[in-house]
């Protein structure tokens, strides 16, 4: 290996690391996505069984058979995009019914909505997500293979430097110009562990009032103590709050409507 082989390598590692931080960022966009995605989804599965509800008379014995159909609907809590789905679909099912009912009446009521939407935006979350969620796992294997080529450049490229330093030190012992050089190459310090990876960083949980934190697990030292640590913007000054690093994820919160973290 040549100094200029070596300076290449080091070089390389630059673009490595863009390529990683620029994953890193189309992840994020990602995330954030799939997860706007889900809370559209998760809101119009709470909001119009509550509008079919108030469509219909309990009295009446037509009205009661529909409203026995959003009973397999309210079983299903819509706390991920899977059962968002599955929840979804099953409102579908019964709001097709309902509508039917209502827009066949004389005089015609209204198909069920909430907030000028029913339905057919219903339907339209739920083709969407699994695009959104494909586009998420997409971005996180481009993130890991990033993150994978520049741990390799970067254990290749101290093997190197190793072994280079290693061969100077030899030739040193009858060269004093080349000895008093390496005196200025610092190789003492402490091995510090790698900085735990956070994978996503998304609003949810109880009343989507929660910060939902998840890690690359490859990154977590069992071994050490990691905190995470949050302030709330306009109010605190410094990084005040702290929660220990749960490997499998932290729920943070839930905070007040209004407050903003970082």
């Amino acid at each position: 290996m040549t100094v200029e082989g070596l300076l290449g390598q080091s070089q390389a590692l630059e673009e490595l690391a863009q390529r990683r931080d620029d994953t890193l960022a189309d992840f994020d966009a990602a995330c954030n996505a799939e997860n706007q995605g889900f809370l559209d989804l998760r809101a119009l599965t709470l909001t119009l069984p509550k509008a079919a509800q108030a469509n219909l008379e309990d009295g009446i014995a037509a009205e009661t058979t529909l409203l026995d159909l959003l009973a397999p609907v309210y079983a299903v809590d819509p706390r991920n995009t899977e059962l968002a789905q599955k929840r979804g679909k099953k409102l579908v099912s019964a709001l097709h019914r309902i509508n039917d009912y209502l827009t066949g009446l004389t005089p015609a009521r209204a198909p069920v909505s909430s907030a000028g939407r029913g339905v057919a935006e219903l339907e339209a979350a739920m083709s969407a997500q699994p695009a959104l969620v494909q586009a998420l796992e997409d971005a996180a294997t481009a993130v890991s293979t990033a993150r994978s080529a520049l741990r390799t450049a970067a254990t290749n490229l101290d093997r190197l430097n190793k072994h280079l330093y290693a061969a100077l030190k030899a030739e040193a012992r009858s060269h004093a110009l080349l000895a008093d050089a390496l005196v200025q190459i610092s190789i003492a310090g402490d091995n510090h562990p790698a900085t735990l990876s956070i994978r996503s960083l998304v609003q949810g949980g109880t009343d989507d009032r929660q910060v939902l934190i998840n890690y690359v697990g490859d990154t977590y030292d069992g071994s050490k103590t990691s905190i995470v640590e949050w302030l709330f913007k306009g109010v605190d000054t410094g990084f005040a709050h702290s929660v220990a690093v749960d490997p499998s994820g932290n729920a943070i919160g839930p905070f007040d409507d209004g407050q903003t973290q970082q």
